[in-house]
C-alpha cells in the first residue's frame, strides 16, 4: 500500500500566520497555483482513490489534482484539521495577549489540553489515527492519495513512522506539497517528506 499525504494549498490564514482548524477557508490565489502545480507534479502517479478532508481548502485541492486521476474522491471529516476553539483565526501573539492561562495550560500539556469551544491534539490525533486505520483495511495494497492539514499529515506520519502522539512536533508540512509512507507486509517506511 502507498499513501501520497498532500497538505491543501495556501489559505489567507496561513499568509497571515493565524490558527485555522475547522475555519472553512478558501484557497488564496497562490494556493490554487499551489494546487495547479500539485496536480501536474502527480498526473503520471498512479492513484486508486483519493480521500479528502471535507473544507473547502483540501477539498478544491483534491479536486484539481483529480483531473488527472478519474478516481472516485471521498471527504471524510475526521482528516479535518485541529479544531481550536477560541484560537481559530487569532495568531499567537493575540492568543499571548486575550487568553494567557489557556496557553500556559496548553504549553504544560500540549497533547492534552483542550482548548475552550476546540479539541486536544490527543483527541484529533485519535481520529485521524482511526480514520487511517479503516483506510489501511478497507484499501489494501492500493495508491491511495490523502488531501489534508499540516497537523493531520504530522499525525499520520508520527503514527505511523514516528514514536506517536509525542514526535507530532517533529515534522514540517509546508502547503501543497507530496509526503508518501510505503507500508509492505504492514511495515511503513517514510519514502518521501515535502516533495
Amino acid at each position: 500500500m502507498n499513501l501520497i499525504l498532500v497538505r491543501h494549498g495556501e489559505i489567507e490564514e496561513n499568509h497571515k500566520a493565524l490558527y485555522c482548524g475547522f475555519t472553512d477557508s478558501a484557497l488564496t490565489e497562490r494556493g490554487i497555483l499551489q494546487a495547479k502545480e500539485m496536480s501536474e507534479q502527480l498526473k503520471e502517479e498512479k492513484i486508486d482513490m483519493i480521500v479528502s478532508s471535507n473544507l473547502k481548502r483540501a477539498i478544491k485541492t483534491a479536486q484539481m489534482i483529480h483531473q488527472h486521476h478519474k478516481v472516485k474522491i471521498i471527504e471524510d471529516e475526521n482528516l479535518r484539521e485541529m479544531n481550536f476553539g477560541l484560537w481559530e483565526g487569532l495568531s499567537y501573539h493575540t492568543i499571548k495577549e486575550k487568553y494567557p492561562k489557556e496557553l500556559q495550560k496548553w504549553q504544560e500539556d500540549w497533547i492534552g489540553y483542550r482548548v475552550p469551544k476546540g479539541e486536544s491534539l490527543a483527541q484529533m490525533y485519535e481520529r485521524v489515527v482511526e480514520c487511517i486505520k479503516r483506510i489501511r483495511k478497507e484499501y489494501k495494497n492500493q495508491n491511495i492519495l490523502i488531501v489534508s492539514h499540516a497537523g493531520c499529515i504530522r499525525a499520520i506520519i508520527s503514527y505511523l513512522v514516528g514514536n506517536g502522539v509525542e514526535d507530532y512536533w517533529k515534522y514540517k508540512i509546508e502547503n501543497c506539497r507530496v509526503t508518501k509512507i510505503e507500508i509492505v507486509d504492514d511495515f511503513p517506511v517514510l519514502t518521501a517528506l515535502n516533495q
